[in-house]
């Protein structure tokens, strides 16, 4: 597919995303985006925006799930057409933070599968396949959109499949080719395999055998289907649908597929004339984490899809409980956004979608400057491989694409809720929305998994004597003391934990009885180590703003978060003396008058956290027409 010749028509995201009559207000709102958005020149962001407003792009109400899948590829294909070079070659971070950003809010599907495309497919080619010809030439054919990709690791026989591949790829010393076999339906690869007549490319993580020897995990690549259908000797089925993130899920096995020598992915290793294997990396482990990489890029970007979304989510939610009135007899016609329960819910909703952008953001801008140097994994780093591989490749990367899975889920259902009937409805995205950060659960790695090796990791870490030294931050309403009791929580979660983990060792016990009955606390302490790390860069990141307004405003949304989240964690920090009765029953009170003072920017912030009308097509965000008209124009 090829977009048609005005995509690039002249879209202003700036002009698009704000119908704000005063100056200020709108100067404030695009100098508040900015730190929000994707670290892209503007117009940049005009050009996807323009992308993504094409006809083509219109939202896809009563097709059928076929039709669907068929759509999403060549929407997809055709996006990679359209963008510059630097995305194809990784060259531009930057550029693949605002795609995944743009297309997320589009059409969350289409995001899912670029994200495919280019995070793990051209990102595992360009990563691993250095001076192979071959490996070049299939990510061009990815870049250039005439072949859709699928990365094959996730076996469907068992749990933690990514650290038990199964798939073999055996040497053949005479033919000097390898010779791809899935062993039993239980190694049948999970993968964007069910449309299976068109050009696609698989990334395979097999486990190579080189004269009978285990010489551990590594990507190889091959065409699994084209015009005709699934290449000789390749499985694929028909889609097993996934109602929430529509996408053409299947299974992949091979039949003893032969391939090149060049097909493999080696990343420095060697099989020499003699058929002698010979891998540069010490252990098995560390060759795992090498060969999936990859996933560094689908966190980052990730990040920025599902931020994306969060912020839409809660612009919409905010823009619809200005607009939308109560027939309530307790007042008459009075706005949603009056009622103290709404404006809770949704501020809380921005103030999370903030603290997570800042998060993520953060993260994937530490992830753009090393893409091209990144380091060979450590063994210390190995060595805590339990549950996933994950937190070896990158700690704080698989963290954030974690939480910020998990806060987006949240973030988007309370939306959902309290919009009613409209956030039932798909046309309004929320439905589609939340299905991608449902996905993001077990895409790139399971989320409770990540955590646990995390915790791990955090035992292995020696602590202070002492918790962190209270920090002064410019918060309004004791939010910095509440922010210094999460700290402590953090610590002290983390302490607990390494005691425990400690004294059930020296008690001789093995490694699933030391670690079984403190799952629960390990969730907690790592999920408190990225709270910590999240809610420092909202604060870090609000300080930027050199306007006091701007400043203001973004200190009120992290000060709320961390009340929000210190209400959450009440109990706990009673039981622990660090919070007392007194101080736990002015928590709903500040948040009250956080709320009072943020409602007075309520279209500031839907301008500031939203998007384009003609790029979401939610008939709730539709500043132009009123929400029964704009209902009734998009299911007509």
């Amino acid at each position: 597919m090829h977009f048609s010749e005005n995509a690039h028509r002249n879209v202003k995201f700036e002009d698009e995303s704000m119908k704000l009559d005063n100056h200020e207000a709108a100067a404030l709102a695009a100098r508040i985006r900015r730190i929000l958005t994707s670290p892209i020149q503007p117009a940049m962001h005009d050009m996807l925006a323009g992308l993504m407003m094409d006809q083509r792009c219109r939202h896809r109400v009563g097709w059928s799930a076929h039709a669907q899948h068929y759509s999403t590829y060549e929407r997809m294909l055709g996006l990679a057409g359209k963008l510059p070079r630097g995305a194809g070659d990784l060259s531009d971070p930057s550029l693949l933070l605002g795609v995944a950003e743009w297309a997320a809010v589009n059409d969350p599907s289409v995001c899912f599968l670029f994200l495919i495309q280019y995070a793990l497919c051209i990102g595992t080619l360009v990563e691993l396949g250095k001076d192979n010809v071959y490996a070049r030439k299939y990510a061009l054919e990815l870049a250039q959109g005439t072949k859709a990709g699928a990365y094959m690791i996730t076996e469907i026989g068992n749990s933690n499949s990514q650290i038990a591949v199964r798939v073999e790829a055996r040497y053949d010393a005479q033919a000097r080719e390898f010779v791809l076999h899935t062993p039993d339906d239980g190694a049948l690869k999970f993968t964007n395999v069910g449309i299976n007549n068109l050009d696609k490319i698989g990334i395979v993580c097999a486990r190579l055998f080189v004269d009978e020897k285990d010489c551990g995990v590594f990507a190889f690549v091959l065409d699994i289907s084209d015009r005709h259908g699934p290449r000789p000797g390749v499985r694929l089925s028909s889609p097993a649908e996934i109602a929430y993130l529509p996408l053409d899920y299947g299974f992949a096995g091979f039949d003893n597929v032969r391939v090149p020598f060049e097909a493999w992915l080696s990343d420095g290793a060697t099989i020499d004339a003699a058929g002698r294997f010979h891998d540069p990396l010490d252990s098995a482990n560390a060759r795992m984490v090498r060969s999936l990489i990859a996933p560094d890029n689908i966190w980052a970007m990730s990040g920025s899809a599902l931020c994306a979304v969060a912020r839409a989510s809660a612009a919409q939610t905010l823009s619809y409980s200005m607009r939308r009135s109560s027939a309530a007899r307790i007042a008459v016609e009075v706005p949603l956004l009056s009622y103290y329960s709404q404006r809770r819910a949704v501020f809380r909703a921005l103030a999370t979608s903030y603290v997570i952008t800042c998060f993520a953001k953060d993260a994937a801008r530490q992830w753009g400057d090393t893409l091209h140097r990144r380091a060979t994994p450590k063994g210390e780093e190995t060595q805590h491989i339990v549950w996933a591989p994950w937190s070896a490749t990158n700690k704080r990367l698989s963290l954030v694409k974690a939480l910020t899975t998990w806060a987006t889920e949240e973030v988007i259902a309370e939306c959902r809720l309290h919009c009613g009937v409209a956030g039932q409805l798909t046309v309004n995205r929320y439905i589609e929305y939340e299905g991608l950060a449902h996905a993001f659960n077990d895409a790139g790695g399971n989320n409770f998994l990540i955590l646990l090796d995390m915790a791990r990791t955090l035992v292995s870490t020696p602590l202070p004597d002492a918790p962190p030294a209270p920090v002064d931050v410019p918060l309004p309403e004791n939010a910095a003391s509440a922010f210094n009791r999460l700290r402590t929580r953090e610590y002290r979660l983390t302490r607990r934990l390494t005691e425990d983990v400690a004294a059930r060792t020296a008690e001789g016990f093995d490694l699933l009885d030391i670690w079984n009955p403190l799952l629960p606390i390990a969730r907690d302490a790592a999920q408190a180590h990225g709270l910590c790390m999240a809610m420092q860069t909202a604060i870090t990141m609000a300080e930027t703003v050199d306007d006091a307004q701007g400043r203001a405003i973004l200190r009120d949304l992290s000060a709320l978060f961390i009340l929000d989240q210190t209400d959450r964690h009440a109990a706990w920090l009673m039981s622990e003396a660090l919070l007392s009765d007194q101080e736990y029953r002015s928590i709903g009170a500040s948040i009250d008058r956080l709320c009072e003072r943020l409602v007075h920017y309520a279209d500031m912030l839907v301008a500031a956290f939203g998007y384009p009308h003609a790029v979401i097509q939610s008939p709730v965000s539709d500043p132009d027409a009123d929400y029964v008209t704009s209902l009734l124009r998009a299911v007509n």
